[in-house]
C-alpha cells in the first residue's frame, strides 16, 4: 500500500522503491544498531532524484499559498530531517569507531574518509599525550599531524604516498617518517609499529 505523507494525496514514490518508507526503515534501523547500516545504492539514487522532483513541482507552482504547494514543501523538510538523523547518528558511530580502534563497515565513501582523517588526527594527538605523559610537562604543547615514525619489523616493498613521492623499498628494522596516511596504511598491515617523536631537551 503507497504512504502518503502529511496529507499529500500522491504517494512518495521514486521508481520502483518508496523514498519515505525506505528512509523511514534505514533511520529506524540505524538508531537500534551499534555499527553502521548498510545503505542500499537505489535508495542513494531514489532520493535524490525525488527530491529533485520535489523541488521542481515547488519551483514550478503557480500558487505559492496553495494546500498542495505547502504540502510539496513539508515532504520535503520532512525527508531532510529524516536524513539529518540518520547521518547524525552515523557520525557518531564514525567517529566512536575512529576512537576504539575497530573497523568501519558499510561506510559511504565521506565517511570512510572522515575515518581516515580522524584515526590519522588521533594517531597524532596520541603520539603527543604519550610524550607529555612521559615526561610528566603539558607545557607548551603543540598538536599538529605532522610526518609519522616508524620502525618496520619486517621488510616491506616501495610504495607511492600521497604526496605522489615513492618511498621505499623498507627493510627489516629500518626507520622511516612518513606522510600521516601512507603510515596509517602500514600500521594496518601489522609490518611497523610507531616510534614516539623525539623527545625534548
Amino acid at each position: 500500500m503507497p504512504i502518503f505523507v502529511l496529507g499529500t494525496l500522491r504517494p512518495v514514490a521514486s521508481g520502483e522503491g518508496m523514498v519515505y518508507e525506505s528512509l523511514l526503515r534505514v533511520r529506524t534501523e540505524e538508531l537500534v544498531s551499534q555499527k553502521l547500516t548498510k545503505i542500499p545504492e537505489d535508495l542513494l539514487e531514489q532520493l535524490a532524484s525525488y527530491a529533485k522532483e520535489l523541488r521542481r513541482a515547488i519551483r514550478m507552482s503557480a500558487e505559492k499559498a496553495s494546500l498542495h504547494h505547502r504540502i510539496r514543501e513539508r515532504e520535503l523538510e520532512v525527508l531532510k530531517g529524516l536524513l539529518s538523523e540518520v547521518l547524525e547518528r552515523r557520525l557518531e558511530k564514525v567517529v566512536s569507531a575512529a576512537i576504539e580502534g575497530r573497523t568501519l563497515e558499510n561506510a559511504l565513501p565521506f565517511e570512510a574518509q572522515l575515518f581516515q582523517d580522524l584515526r590519522i588526527s588521533l594517531e597524532a594527538y596520541r603520539s603527543l599525550i604519550s610524550q607529555a605523559v612521559e615526561e610528566l610537562d603539558l607545557r607548551d604543547r603543540v598538536y599538529r599531524r605532522g610526518h609519522v615514525l616508524l620502525v618496520f619489523a619486517e621488510d616491506y616493498p616501495s610504495v607511492t604516498d600521497e604526496e605522489g613521492r615513492r618511498r621505499g623499498p623498507f627493510k627489516r628494522g629500518s626507520i622511516a617518517s612518513l606522510p600521516p596516511m601512507l603510515a596509517l596504511l602500514i600500521l594496518d598491515s601489522g609490518k611497523a609499529r610507531r616510534l614516539p617523536s623525539p623527545q625534548r631537551t
